[in-house]
């Protein structure tokens, strides 16, 4: 059985998400009546009732940032440790 990746253009969407928003529609009514899977209309009103500048969207970039940094940090710290031991090596007489 193979998979068909259907592709919906935003106009779809935005009718999908009203009826579930505006009009009180369970999404697995909505889900049923446009052929569409109920995974696919829950993001979609996800995404369209999220605002841009989401507290936890934000909260989450910074995860991000503070995960790289501190893998940097530790990198740094590697490094320099190594070099610590090559000059005291090359220190001994």
């Amino acid at each position: 059985m193979s998979k068909t990746n259907n592709r919906y253009d935003e106009e779809f969407k935005a009718h999908a998400v009203n009826m579930v928003v505006e009009k009180g529609r369970p999404i697995s009514a909505v889900a049923k009546d446009l052929g569409v899977s109920q995974p696919a209309i829950r993001r979609w009103v996800k995404l369209s009732t999220e605002p841009e500048d989401s507290v936890a969207k934000r909260i989450a970039e910074l995860e991000a940032q503070n995960k790289e940094l501190k893998k940097e940090l530790s990198d740094a710290k590697e490094t320099v440790e190594v070099l610590k031991k090559s000059v005291a090596i090359f220190i001994k007489p």
